[in-house]
């Protein structure tokens, strides 16, 4: 069987850019393995800000962070996105095919950057992982113990912001990438927490930050209605209607595979 990495090769004419999409712990280094996609060169920000936090001596359960740590990861977090972005305009300048690992959050980045890599010659697809709330939620809060301290947490209510922002932005990937969208589901296994209240007083409620600056009460009437409409939101993502058309969306790895090789040898 002729590897991707292989087709690839055999294909100079044009560099290919694989712009991999998904809500934390989706599964995306999982699914870029079963894909045959693990010797491309990856992209990925943590690359860079993970050594930083661990040079800083900052925890990398950041879901257990305090005020002093929440403030130098943010630190660190700039410095890393400055450097990750000369190493992606590095890649771009010299022609490089890459697989640019992310979450797809920012619909608009996403766009621009799609936008960028084809005037600059590029060939581009996206790879969109799929999971359910449950599942992104409880692979953060066991990743870093269940990876000997060696890979970070982060904050639940940023890892259901994150999931809700890309979830909602599936549709209009599709639409975007058109044939170049692939979407592969990586979801739990047997019965699931329906309720976002449920959902947030398991996964949430036991990691609220301590020692946060105390909100004026305008600030904290914006807030308490900003999360009034996210409960909302995301609960109606829960239903099993949204879910079946979120899967709609979706293919078999088999198929995922498939047609990631017929886009690098195009």
């Amino acid at each position: 069987m002729i590897s991707l990495i292989q087709l690839l090769k055999e294909a100079v004419a044009e560099p290919k850019a694989i712009i991999l999409a998904g809500a934390p712990g989706a599964g995306k280094g999982y699914i870029l393995r079963g894909l045959d996609l693990a010797g491309l060169k990856i992209l990925n920000v943590d690359d860079i800000y993970v050594p930083m936090l661990q040079k800083a001596n900052v925890t990398l359960d950041l879901k257990n962070a305090t005020p002093e740590e929440r403030s130098e990861q943010a630190k660190q977090m700039a410095a890393a996105n400055k450097q990750f972005k000369g190493d992606v305009e590095a890649t771009i300048e010299g022609k490089e095919s890459f697989i640019l690992d992310g979450t797809g959050a920012s619909y608009n980045q996403t766009a621009k950057l799609k936008n960028e890599l084809e005037e600059a010659g590029y060939k581009v697809m996206m790879l969109y992982v799929y999971t359910d709330l449950e599942r992104s939620l409880s692979q953060n809060q066991s990743r870093f113990t269940k990876s000997g301290g060696e890979d970070r947490s982060l904050a639940p209510a940023i890892v259901m912001s994150t999931w809700k922002s890309v979830t909602q932005n599936l549709p209009k990937y599709a639409d975007l990438f058109g044939d170049n969208f692939v979407a592969v589901a990586n979801t739990l296994e047997g019965q699931r927490i329906e309720d976002i209240d449920k959902i947030i007083d398991k996964y949430l409620k036991p990691f609220t930050p301590t020692g946060t600056k105390p909100k004026t009460p305008a600030q904290q009437k914006r807030s308490d209605e900003k999360k009034a409409q996210d409960r909302e939101e995301i609960q109606a993502m829960l239903s099993d209607d949204f879910i079946y058309d979120v899967i709609e969306y979706t293919m078999s790895k088999e198929e995922a595979q498939m047609r990631v090789a017929q886009f690098l040898r195009s």
